[in-house]
């Protein structure tokens, strides 16, 4: 199909033209933006942009970072996007949380205007979007202030010590309930080191090798042992960014995150497959004997992948999927997952192409999830997001959608134009920083100059047009230029990129787009001239060249480009008539029916008999999932018997869909909660079944418990026979006062050794997350074992590893587990044990 976009230029924006003033204004339906453009002859330039809220000035000397186009507000956008991110480059950070809100000495990157901290998951995207290699050093020690050791006095006390990438505070109490720390590696793998006054950049980069490799390593491993599931092949733990639980989790896990430590997400697990084939990249030079392990567990990732979250009836892979015990896919969908699948490759070409034909975009842009849910206000719930857009722009390039891409384009630059900044968050229909919902109004926050922001924007202009991607040893040249947006911008023939950072020189870029190229063509590169010197293309066109080919302080790169013949694909545009006023079936088409309500009851007989409530939801259909399996249904059902008197637990979930008459739409809901029967349970109760070697039992309101149990020494142990043959599942029931239920450090995580007679022994993770009151007894997530009937078993429950170990979170004054001490304690009631399928 093609699109088109609303907009005008008031005249041409030449850009160049030396000591003349220039005023001219872009308008579109989602804004106006005006701008007053002077050049002086000595490269001085001065930018003066105003829109009906806000005005900025830029100025411009030429030893500084900035491109020339036809375009002055073209150019003026990404001189902006340099300034912030000179504003973001501190050297010193603050946040509520830490050190008592005092300043930290950091010569880092700050996240935004409304966040003066360094947060592991935006810096290490925003590096990987090109702020890596504008500022080495900077990045380098932004990369580091992320990473620790183990506290002394733990290591004292028989904690192993590591050193890994931090998990900020977050849902549940941190990792493993949100495990997408190793977003680390995505970033800190790719970092071009700055070389010392005397040494080579060759040196520069294997020293930074070094240092990064042993925590990339320790924090994987340390991932493999807590998160993995042997049975899923999937690493566990919350959606990498989508990090507020009831915006786009089942409203429900707004009091209950064991759902999100015991699911697993397509874009936590990609960088897991990312960080994996890095670390063994790496391992090959370093430490040989660990690369093939590594390239083995990173293959097998991709395969579990497309396996358990590829959904070939939408041409998608789900957001996330259930629990091991009902490992349901979800029908939402997610940008960032599906980006980095698609430009890391999990995802197969005709894989990538379904994707970028079937997630929807709006004429504002595209959301970072899709369906938008009901209720729910807007954040990542109806939002562009332009990092997110950014990652989905490289991956239009990489399939050569040119419509996609155009689109993406013109939604990054718009954002930035009528905002005058780069906007943490948009509203998906508006393009708006805030739109008034009554309750629902929002982004809710909303941050100017947001550091993954600024890196898209530089992204979208250097890396995606330009073609100009510089890691660790290499600089990939691959210019990308849709006449669509050529035209629609007004770029001219002729585009300079201009004192770009590059080891410890600098590099001009110049593009010559060749010939007229129709609105179905792109810009390619057809020649490439280093110094002057032509160089050969190194496939077709692109070109690849080493750091170290450079030579000196200045280099100058000329690309002659041509227009090329693009494959004609599809796209889904959602549309609204009027964004403020959805019709009936609009509102069918872009949100998704609230989760249904599920209950369970045993019968006289035995069976279990299931209740389904629509949740006010009208004329829709129920599916319903056993043990991660869909069960047939009479058409209209609202109920349904399982006769099946199974001595073993089973697993229920349901969703409800839309009928597509009346509603002309079949979009899923997310999934009720995840509800098991128990036969055969056993249940062994503090001082009674399960006991502790150092501690007594005593009351807690009206339970016998073991009260702040969980010191590093400190065990559990129990003894059980098995009733049956097969896998049993293990739990924990708890209570536990560590903090808030959507922020904290101190999930507690234990670990569980099962011995059965002589068998080899068995072992895992039990994380018992933050619940949203003390008073309330929750359970850890489940253990699988094996076990014949008759069997004895014995169990044993000792320390894990939580986020409050490591020594950097000494800073931590906003909640337990930082200055106060390491906190890895609950209250323990009992140990249930069930047969499983």
């Amino acid at each position: 199909m093609t699109t088109s976009v609303a907009m005008f230029f008031s005249a041409p924006l030449l850009a160049n033209s030396e000591g003349s003033l220039q005023q001219r204004q872009y308008a579109h339906q989602f804004g106006k933006v005006s701008i007053e453009a002077l050049q002086q002859a000595d490269g001085q330039r001065e930018f003066k942009l105003q829109t009906a809220g806000k005005q900025k000035t830029i100025n411009v000397d030429a030893t500084q970072l900035q491109v020339h186009s036809n375009n002055a507000l073209f150019d003026a956008l990404f001189s902006l996007t340099q300034q912030e991110r000179a504003q973001n480059s501190v050297s010193e950070i603050t946040d509520w949380g830490f050190n008592d809100q005092q300043p930290v000495p950091c010569p880092c990157f700050e996240t935004g205007a409304k966040w003066h901290y360094v947060w592991t998951r935006d810096l290490s995207y925003s590096l990987d979007l090109g702020l890596g290699y504008l500022d080495p050093e900077r990045a380098s020690n932004s990369l580091l202030f992320k990473t620790s050791k183990v506290r002394p006095e733990l290591i004292a006390r028989g904690v192993a010590p590591t050193e890994v990438a931090l998990q900020d505070t977050g849902s549940g109490g941190s990792w493993p309930v949100s495990s997408d720390r190793v977003v680390w590696v995505l970033a800190a793998s790719n970092l071009t080191a700055k070389a010392a006054a005397e040494g080579s950049s060759s040196d520069a980069q294997q020293a930074w090798l070094e240092k990064w490799y042993p925590i990339a390593k320790q924090t994987l491993l340390q991932d493999r042992q807590h998160i993995f599931s042997n049975k899923l092949g999937l690493y566990r733990g919350e959606t990498s960014f989508l990090d507020w639980r009831e915006q786009t989790y089942p409203g429900w896990t707004a009091k209950d995150t064991l759902y999100l430590a015991e699911s697993y997400a397509l874009s936590t697990n990609v960088l897991h497959y990312v960080a994996l084939e890095r670390t063994a990249a790496a391992a090959k030079i370093l430490e040989p004997a660990l690369a093939a392990q590594f390239s083995q567990w990173a293959a097998a990732l991709k395969i579990s992948i497309n396996q358990s979250f590829w959904l070939a009836d939408q041409g998608l892979y789900a957001s996330y999927i259930g629990e091991e015990y009902n490992p349901l896919p979800v029908q939402q969908f997610d940008l960032l997952g599906l980006s980095l699948a698609i430009t890391h490759q999990v995802a197969n070409s005709a894989q990538a192409s379904q994707i970028l034909a079937n997630y929807p975009l709006t004429p504002a842009g595209p959301p970072v999830i899709f369906p938008a849910r009901q209720q729910i206000p807007i954040y990542h719930n109806r939002a562009i997001w332009p990092f997110v857009s950014s990652y989905a722009l490289r991956a239009a390039k990489q399939q050569q959608h040119t419509e996609l891409f155009h689109l993406i384009a013109m939604s990054l630059f718009q954002g930035t134009a009528f905002n005058l900044s780069n906007m943490e968050n948009l509203e998906w229909l508006t393009q708006q920083e805030h739109v008034d919902d009554g309750e629902l109004s929002g982004p809710v926050i909303n941050s100017e100059r947001q550091l993954w922001s600024v890196a898209a924007y530089h992204d979208f202009v250097a890396n995606s047009l330009f073609g100009i991607d510089i890691n660790a040893r290499e600089i990939q040249i691959n210019p990308f230029i849709p006449a669509l947006t050529q035209q629609a911008l007004q770029l001219g023939k002729e585009l300079k990129l201009q004192q770009l950072p590059v080891a410890s020189g600098r590099l001009n870029v110049t593009l010559k787009l060749n010939g007229n190229a129709s609105r179905a063509q792109s810009y390619r590169l057809q020649k490439a001239l280093l110094n002057g010197v032509e160089t050969a293309l190194t496939a077709a066109h692109q070109l690849t060249l080493q750091v170290d080919d450079l030579s000196g302080e200045q280099n100058e790169l000329e690309l002659e480009l041509t227009a090329v013949d693009m494959p004609r694909q599809n796209l889904t545009l959602q549309k609204a008539a009027n964004p403020a006023k959805l019709t009936a079936t609009e509102q069918y088409t872009l949100f998704a029916p609230k989760e249904p309500l599920l209950s369970l009851t045993q019968n006289s007989k035995g069976q279990t008999e299931l209740t389904f409530d629509s949740n006010g939801e009208e004329k829709t259909r129920f599916t319903l999932y056993k043990n991660g399996s869909k069960v047939t249904l009479k058409r209209g059902k609202t109920d349904y018997t399982d006769t099946d008197r199974s001595k073993v637990s089973q697993c229920y979930a349901l969703v409800q869909s839309y009928q597509s008459k009346p509603h002309q739409s079949n979009l899923t809901s997310l999934p009720s909660k995840t509800l098991c029967t128990t036969p055969g349970q056993q249940i062994f109760v503090a001082g009674q079944g399960l006991q502790s070697p150092d501690l007594a039992a005593s009351k807690h309101l009206g339970l016998d418990v073991y009260k702040n149990w969980g010191l590093p020494e400190q065990q559990l142990q129990l003894n059980f026979t098995a009733t049956h043959t097969g896998p049993h599942r293990l739990q924990l029931q708890y209570f536990i006062d560590n903090g808030p239920i959507n922020t904290g450090i101190t999930a507690v995580v234990k670990t569980a050794q099962v011995q059965c007679a002589e068998a080899k022994p068995q072992q895992g993770t039990l994380v018992m997350p933050h619940l949203s009151i003390a008073t309330e007894q929750g359970v850890s997530s489940q253990l699988e074992f094996q076990a014949t009937v008759g069997q004895q078993c014995s169990i044993t429950i000792k320390d894990g590893f939580n986020m409050s170990y490591l020594q950097h979170f000494e800073l931590y004054t906003g909640g337990k587990g930082g200055r106060s001490g390491p906190l890895n304690q609950a209250v323990i009631h009992a140990v249930s044990i069930v047969p499983a399928v």
